[in-house]
């Protein structure tokens, strides 16, 4: 049986974060927009990886592998969209600040 995580279409982060501290509010509010599309994007990635594992039998000799590979896929997705989330806030305390 072969794993199918490749199956999951990794979303690319398109986001066009501004820098906050000059940006007029025509460039936060694309800025927002592109975040929010990237983290809706995200959303479908994560189902499909569980998806993906939930159909992989447990009883075979390699799906403890199996399992940390879909485990590594799913949390390196969600550093990346925290560390997304992160520039944004640090934009957006930027740009409160002007």
């Amino acid at each position: 049986t072969q794993m199918t995580l490749a199956d999951c279409d990794y979303p690319r982060m398109k986001i066009d974060i501004p820098n906050g501290a000059t940006a007029a509010v025509e460039d936060m509010v694309a800025g927002q927009t592109s975040f929010k599309a990237y983290n809706t994007e995200m959303d479908p990635y994560l189902d499909c990886l569980d998806s993906q594992l939930s159909k992989v039998s447990k009883k075979l000799d390699n799906y403890h592998e199996i399992q940390s590979l879909s485990d590594s896929k799913y949390n390196a997705a969600i550093d990346q969209l925290t560390k997304a989330a992160d520039e944004w806030n640090e934009t957006v305390r930027a740009y409160k600040a002007q």
